[in-house]
């Protein structure tokens, strides 16, 4: 896999907000401050003797206005849902209950400030607020007559209807506004869920390229050096043994001699190049970490999001080991583990590396399914994990059966 395969394009990145519904803010503006001048000219241009001063009710309305520009515009623009939005309805209650009390028209303002109590308070107490908000026509009206059943008859229905309709829309806003909050958030989850995604794809595709040149360095390159070298000193070899040469071909094979010395000098600097190239390349796991590190980590990282109960440990004296025969045992290890998360559907699973004086091998056995052994073929991972191992002169044993879990066993020399 190239480390410049094309990724998929980044989600475009997505900002959490408030309430879903500010988007619209200024439409509500509009809406509470047409909604105010309404009640203001309904009061003005309505005939009604009953009013003390429909001036005085006019006036309430007009600081309702400035009240909410001053102050609550601001408390519902955020999702402060302190004493702040408390304190804004009980002034506005306030001034609501003084112009209701100088012209009874002003209860038409209720229109738009039954709104604002959801914008300022959680559901429950909203609806609290709602009921307070439209009980106090009946009240001012039950002060002012002193009769209460004429005066509920009166504003009863129109509170009632008031109080009912405003739960009910109220309460499905807010659960509309709740869910719009809900897909938000899911979306920025999502969103960054797909960078990382993409980080690890792209991650993924530079440890394969890195392992995989690694690979054509060591096994092409590498060995063919190696090659070079054993041919020139079987070379120099063969050269000492020549004897009983015509008298001046002496100086032609300390030539020859001193020319494989060249050749063989080279070859050596050359793979010593090639050697700096595969430690180079080698797995970033490898790098800030020695192989147990490394097992460890990638068995506790197989337990992450799965259930697994993952165990680690090490037999032996660890010691110092050939770069390819640490890659070997890391991606023979990560195949094993993948194989158990994907297939296995195992509880638990026991990495164990262990170390000798002459081999060095790392056994993964869990508790699941397991797999008949005599069907072929046991899938490209396995197959390619024995390649892997045989290149470095090591064997994998494979001991599984039907219901009986499986142990991955690869074995190779220090």
């Amino acid at each position: 896999m190239s480390a410049h395969l094309p990724l998929e394009e980044q989600p475009p990145r997505v900002e959490q907000s408030g309430h879903e519904w500010l988007r619209g803010y200024f439409t509500w503006d509009l809406f509470y401050v047409s909604g105010f001048a309404g009640a203001v000219a309904f009061v003005l241009t309505l005939e009604d003797t009953t009013a003390k001063s429909q001036w005085l009710a006019s006036v309430m309305l007009v600081c309702c206005v400035a009240w909410y520009g001053v102050y609550g515009r601001a408390v519902m623009r955020s999702d402060d849902e302190s004493w702040r939005g408390l304190v804004y309805l009980v002034v506005l209650l306030a001034l609501f209950t003084a112009a209701d009390t100088f012209a009874s028209a002003s209860s038409i303002a209720l229109i738009t400030i039954i709104p604002q109590t959801y914008w300022t308070l959680r559901p429950l107490y909203a609806t609290v607020a709602v009921v307070v908000f439209a009980s106090v026509p009946v009240a001012v009206e039950t002060f002012r007559t002193g009769a209460v059943v004429q005066s509920f008859a009166d504003q009863g229905p129109a509170a009632l209807v008031i109080i009912v309709f405003s739960t009910i829309f109220g309460s499905w806003v807010q659960r509309i506004i709740e869910q719009s909050r809900e897909r938000a958030e899911l979306i920025v989850t999502l969103a960054s869920t797909r960078r990382e995604l993409a980080e690890v794809s792209r991650e993924a595709g530079v440890a394969a390229e890195r392992e995989r040149l690694a690979g054509e360095i060591h096994d092409a390159i590498a060995q063919g050096l190696s090659s070079i070298v054993m041919l020139v000193q079987a070379t120099g070899s063969t050269l000492d043994q020549m004897t009983g040469l015509p008298v001046g071909h002496g100086k032609s094979v300390d030539l020859a001699r001193h020319q494989l010395d060249l050749v063989a000098r080279t070859a050596r600097e050359s793979l010593a190049e090639a050697g700096a190239l595969v430690e180079a390349l080698r797995p970033t796991a490898l790098d800030a970490a020695s192989l147990p590190e490394a097992l460890r980590r990638l068995t506790d990282r197989a337990a992450e999001g799965s259930g697994l109960a993952t165990s680690f440990s090490v037999r032996g004296e660890p010691g110092a080991l050939p770069v390819a025969v640490e890659v070997v045992m890391l991606r023979a290890t990560q195949e094993a583990l993948a194989n158990v998360r994907k297939h296995a559907r195992a509880s638990s699973v026991d990495v164990t590396l262990s170390y000798t004086k002459e081999t060095v091998a790392v056994r993964v056995r869990d508790d699941g399914d397991g797999i008949d052994t005599n069907c072929r073929p046991h899938g490209y991972g396995l197959v390619g994990m024995i390649r892997r191992v045989e290149q470095v002169g090591g064997s994998r044993e494979l001991h599984s059966a039907p219901g009986e879990g499986t142990t991955i066993l690869v074995e190779v020399p220090r």
